[in-house]
């Protein structure tokens, strides 16, 4: 074998075929049921705010915000108590009735 070829196996095969099959597939959102629990995640950084809702380990919905102006000097608590606050009015319809 040459210095540098590669040699495309079966264990790099199924690797391809597993990457593939997820790259190709798109994220689908989860109808919500009401009757059970809702979780919000929430994240923040110098440029950004995101935040997904998910029930039962599956997305229903995501939120991201760029940070503008002198929000980008705030510290990183007040950035992520900016975005549970932001995504808790966004999402109230969900989360209100139970």
């Amino acid at each position: 074998m040459k210095k540098g070829s590669f040699e495309w196996t079966t264990i790099d095969h199924v690797a391809f075929e597993k990457l593939k099959a997820k790259l190709c597939k798109a994220p689908v959102l989860a109808v919500p049921k009401f009757a059970m629990l809702f979780e919000v995640d929430c994240d923040a950084n110098g440029v950004g705010i995101g935040a997904v809702l998910t029930q039962d380990q599956c997305p229903i919905a995501y939120f991201s915000e760029k940070i503008n102006g002198s929000r980008k000097n705030d510290s990183t608590y007040y950035k992520e108590f900016y975005a549970v606050v932001r995504v808790l009015d966004l999402w109230s319809h969900y989360l209100r009735p139970k």
